[in-house]
C-alpha cells in the first residue's frame, strides 16, 4: 500500500466505466486513501465483479444507487459515450457534486457539461497523459497514473475551489496537474498525442500496402519501426472516438505535417547534403525536450546505463539501487542503441539520489553517465 491521505478528499465517488483507466484511477484512489467509499458502474456485470475482486472499487451498483450522495463522479468512458452519459446522470447528481472525466478530448464533453449539469454541480475535465496498449479492467494498475502529467480543464463558471480540489486529488495519487482551457488542451494534444497515433497508423499501412515480400518486411522491421509504430496497437474504438471528437484540430496538425513532408521532399531533390540542416534542427529540438517540463513539473535527474544483453541485468541494477535506499522515479528501456549508446534510462526525483546511484553503479563496474 502507498501513503494514505491524512483526511479523505471525498466521502463517496462513483466511477462510471471500469476499464483500464477507470479501474486504474479507482485503485489509485484507494491506494492513497483519497476517497472513503469507492463505487463503480459498468454496463458489463462481469467487469463490475472483476473490478471489486481487483480492489478497483469497494462496491458496484446500477446508476441511481451508485450515484446516490456521490461527491465525486468520474466518467471513465470514451468521449462520445461520456457526453451522452452527462445528460443521463444530470438529474441524479447531488448539489455540490464534482464531475470529472478521463477522456482525451475536452471541448465536446465540456460543452455537454455546461449544458446539462444542474446549478450547484461543478465540472472539471480530466485527462491523465498515461495509458497502455492493453485494455480492460484486467490491465488496470494503481501505478499507471503515478508521475503522469494530468491535464485539468474547468468548465465555464467552475469555482476555483473545485479546481483546487481536483489538483489536490491528482497530487494525492502522485500525478502532476496542469490546468488548461479546453480549446488549448485539444489543440496541443492534437499535435503531441493524436497526430503521432495517426502517423503510426499511416506508417504501418504504408508498409502493409507496398506489395513487397510481407514476411521479409516483418523480419527486417527493427527497433526504429517498432518503436515508431507501437502506439498503433492502441484500442481502435477509443482512438476512433478521439479522432472524431477532435477532427478540427487534428486536421490542422495533419496539414502542418504535410507541409513538413513537402519541404523534406523538395530538400531531397536538391544537391547532396541539402537536408542536413533539417536533420540537425530536428535532432536538436528533440534532444532539448525534457522528460519533465521545467518550471511546471518537478525536474527528473537522469542516468543512462550501457548494459550487456544478459538475463536479469535490469533486476540487478534495480536491486543495487534499492539496497542503497534510493528510489527510481522513472525507468525506460532504450532499445535503439544508436542514440546515447545506452540500454536504459533511470530517472530520480532528487539530484543527490541520482549522484549516489551513479556512484553505486560505477563501484560495481557499470558504465553509466549523467544526462541533462
Amino acid at each position: 500500500m502507498g501513503e494514505q491521505s491524512e483526511i479523505p478528499l471525498f466521502t463517496k465517488c462513483c466511477i462510471i466505466g471500469l476499464g483500464l483507466m477507470g479501474g486504474s484511477l479507482g485503485m489509485a484512489l484507494g491506494r492513497y486513501g483519497v476517497v472513503e467509499e469507492r463505487w463503480g458502474y459498468d454496463r458489463d456485470e462481469n467487469v463490475m465483479d472483476e473490478a471489486r475482486n481487483r480492489d478497483a472499487v469497494d462496491r458496484t451498483g446500477e446508476l441511481p444507487e451508485a450515484l446516490e450522495a456521490a461527491d465525486l463522479v468520474v466518467l471513465a468512458l470514451p468521449v462520445r459515450q461520456a457526453t451522452e452519459m452527462v445528460r443521463q446522470i444530470a438529474p441524479l447528481l447531488k448539489p455540490g457534486a464534482l464531475v470529472t472525466d478521463l477522456g482525451s478530448t475536452k471541448r465536446t464533453l465540456l460543452d455537454a457539461m455546461n449544458h446539462w449539469l444542474p446549478r450547484g454541480v461543478d465540472a472539471v475535465g480530466g485527462h491523465p497523459m498515461a495509458g497502455s496498449e492493453k485494455a480492460g479492467i484486467q490491465a488496470a494498475d494503481p501505478l499507471l497514473l503515478e508521475n503522469a502529467v494530468y491535464l485539468l480543464t474547468p468548465a465555464a463558471g467552475t469555482p476555483r475551489q473545485a479546481v483546487m480540489t481536483m489538483e489536490k486529488m491528482v497530487q494525492s495519487i502522485k500525478a502532476h496537474p496542469i490546468v488548461l482551457e479546453a480549446e488549448e488542451h485539444d489543440q496541443l494534444v492534437a499535435l503531441v498525442s493524436h497526430l503521432p497515433h495517426l502517423l503510426a497508423v499511416a506508417l504501418v499501412n504504408t508498409v502493409r500496402h507496398t506489395g513487397e515480400e510481407q514476411e521479409l518486411i516483418k523480419l527486417l522491421a527493427g527497433g526504429g519501426f517498432r518503436d515508431t509504430t507501437r502506439i498503433a496497437l492502441g484500442n481502435t474504438a477509443v482512438w476512433y472516438d478521439i479522432f472524431s471528437t477532435n477532427s478540427r484540430h487534428l486536421k490542422k496538425a495533419l496539414q502542418r505535417f504535410q507541409e513538413e513532408l513537402k519541404a523534406l521532399w523538395l530538400l531531397l531533390e536538391k544537391e547532396e547534403g541539402a537536408a542536413h540542416m533539417a536533420l540537425e534542427e530536428a535532432k536538436a529540438f528533440r534532444r532539448a525536450m525534457p522528460y519533465r517540463g521545467k518550471g511546471m513539473l518537478p525536474e527528473i535527474f537522469q542516468l543512462i546505463l550501457a548494459l550487456p544483453d544478459v538475463p536479469g541485468i535490469i533486476g540487478k541494477v534495480a536491486t543495487l539501487i534499492g539496497d542503497a535506499g534510493l528510489n527510481i522515479s522513472e525507468i525506460e528501456v532504450l532499445k535503439n542503441r544508436e542514440e546515447e549508446g545506452g540500454s536504459i534510462r533511470l530517472g530520480f526525483s532528487l539530484l543527490e539520489e541520482r549522484d549516489q546511484a551513479l556512484q553505486v553503479l560505477e563501484d560495481q563496474g557499470f558504465r553509466c553517465w549523467k544526462k541533462g
